[in-house]
C-alpha cells in the first residue's frame, strides 16, 4: 500500500511592476502556495493554494492538515478531504491563531478551506500518476481542448484608459474568442463607456465578459446590467456587493437580461448552491485552490449541472482545465495573458499546457501534466516548515 510519506509548503509572494486596480481594491503582488505531497513510493504530486494571509494557510499545511494524513494511503482522496474537513467543525490539534473551529461564522475556516483545496489538488495528481492516466480523463474525459478567455481591463492609478482599445484588439490577435473586462469602480454610465470601447475594438463575434468584483450595490448593478444588454455582454460576474450577494443577485437576475456569474468567493458546495437556489447564477465560477480541491470541485460542477448552470472555474487554467474537460457542463477557464499582470505563468513553468488560439490543449502526461521549474522555484518561494 502506497502511502504519503511528507507534505510541504511553499510561499511565493512576489511584487508586480505596478498595481492592477479592480472595483475596490488594488492587486499589487502575484501570490500563491505550492503544496507538495512525497509517498514512500517516490512519487510527488503538486497542488495550488491561493488564500489570505498566505503564512497563514500555508501553516496549516505544513503543520496542522499535513500531519492529519501522513501514513495515510494518498489514493483514499474523499476520506482524507473528510477528515481534514471535520477540523472545520471540531477542535483542531493545536489551539493556535490559525484555529476557527470555536470562533464566528467564517472566522479561520476560508483559510483552512484553502488548505484543503491545495492538499486534494496533490493527492489527485498523485492519483493520476499512480493509476497513469492524466486528470482530464479520470474526471470524465469529455473533451481535451479547453475554451479560454483572456481577463484584462483593469483600473490604472491615473484613470487613463487610453490603452483599452488597443488592450483587447491584441487578445483578439493572439486568438482569444472570449474576453473578460472589470468594473465596479466608478459610475454604470462611466463604466458601460469603457465595455463599448472594448466591444468595438473585439467585434460582434467575440465574446465580451464583465467582473464588477461585488463593486456596485444593487440599484447601480440593475443599471448598468441594463446598458450592457446593448454590448450583448455574455455573462455579467458578482454584479453586488458581497453582503447581499444572494437576495441581490436574485433581483438583479429578475431585471437584467444577462447570465449572472458567481461563486468565486464562495468556499463550500453549500454556498455555491445558495447561489444557485436563490441567487438565480447562471454560471458557477468556484475556485478550487481557494477551496476544497477537485474534490469539491467535482460536487459543484455535478450540482451546477442538475440546475442547468454552467461551470467555469475562476484562475489557475492549468490546474482548472482538467475540470473543466470532464465534466459536460464545462465552459472555460481563465489566463491573464499580460505578463505583468500575472508573472508566474511565464516563469514558473518547465512545462505546462499549450494555448492554442485560443484554446487550453491538455495532454496525455499522468495527473496534472505540468513540471514547475526548480530554479524558478528555489527563487521564488519560501519553504514553511
Amino acid at each position: 500500500m502506497v502511502k504519503i510519506r511528507d507534505v510541504e509548503a511553499f510561499v511565493i509572494d512576489l511584487p508586480l511592476e505596478r498595481p492592477f486596480l479592480m472595483a475596490s481594491r488594488a492587486i499589487t503582488r502575484q501570490t500563491e502556495i505550492i503544496v507538495r505531497i512525497h509517498t514512500d513510493e517516490g512519487v510527488t504530486g503538486v497542488g495550488s493554494a491561493h488564500g489570505a494571509p498566505l503564512g497563514q494557510v500555508a501553516e496549516i499545511i505544513a503543520k496542522e492538515l499535513g500531519p492529519l494524513i501522513v501514513g495515510e494511503d494518498p489514493r483514499n482522496v474523499e476520506h482524507l478531504w473528510q477528515g481534514m474537513f471535520r477540523t472545520t467543525c471540531t477542535p483542531r490539534t493545536q489551539t493556535s491563531a490559525t484555529t476557527g473551529a470555536s470562533l464566528p461564522k467564517g472566522a479561520g475556516r476560508p483559510q483552512v478551506m484553502a488548505a484543503i483545496g491545495g492538499i486534494d489538488i496533490a493527492l489527485w495528481d498523485i492519483v493520476g500518476q499512480l493509476y497513469e492516466q492524466p486528470l482530464w480523463r479520470l474526471f470524465g474525459g469529455i473533451r481535451t481542448r479547453i475554451p479560454t478567455y483572456a481577463t484584462g481591463g483593469y483600473y490604472t492609478e491615473d484613470g487613463d484608459d487610453t490603452g483599452l482599445a488597443d488592450e483587447f484588439a491584441g487578445y483578439v490577435e493572439q486568438g482569444f474568442r472570449e474576453v473578460k473586462l472589470k468594473a465596479g469602480r466608478f459610475s454604470p454610465e462611466h463604466d458601460y463607456q469603457r465595455a463599448a470601447v472594448v466591444r468595438e475594438a473585439i467585434g460582434p463575434d467575440v465574446a465580451l465578459y464583465v467582473d464588477v468584483s461585488q463593486g456596485w450595490n444593487v440599484w447601480d448593478a440593475v443599471r448598468a446590467g441594463r446598458l450592457y444588454e446593448s454590448l450583448d455582454v455574455a455573462w455579467y460576474e458578482e454584479p453586488v456587493h458581497w453582503y447581499d450577494d444572494i437576495s441581490g443577485l436574485a433581483q438583479v437576475a429578475r431585471q437584467v437580461q444577462i447570465p449572472l456569474t458567481s461563486g468565486e468567493s464562495e468556499f463550500t458546495k453549500q454556498g455555491v448552491r445558495d447561489l444557485i437556489l436563490n441567487g438565480h447564477i447562471a454560471i458557477t465560477n468556484f475556485d478550487c485552490t481557494k477551496a476544497g480541491g477537485f474534490t469539491e470541485g467535482r460536487k459543484i460542477a455535478a450540482l451546477a449541472e442538475t440546475h442547468n448552470v454552467r461551470f467555469a472555474p475562476h484562475h489557475a487554467a492549468h490546474i482548472h482545465a482538467h475540470l473543466v474537460a470532464g465534466v459536460p457542463n464545462g465552459m472555460n477557464v481563465e489566463l491573464h495573458p499580460d505578463p505583468v499582470r500575472d508573472p508566474l505563468w511565464e516563469r514558473m513553468f518547465a512545462e505546462r499546457p499549450v494555448v492554442d488560439q485560443g484554446e487550453l490543449v491538455l495532454g496525455e502526461t499522468p495527473g496534472l501534466g505540468f513540471v514547475l521549474d526548480e530554479s524558478a522555484l528555489s527563487q521564488l518561494a519560501t519553504h514553511v516548515r
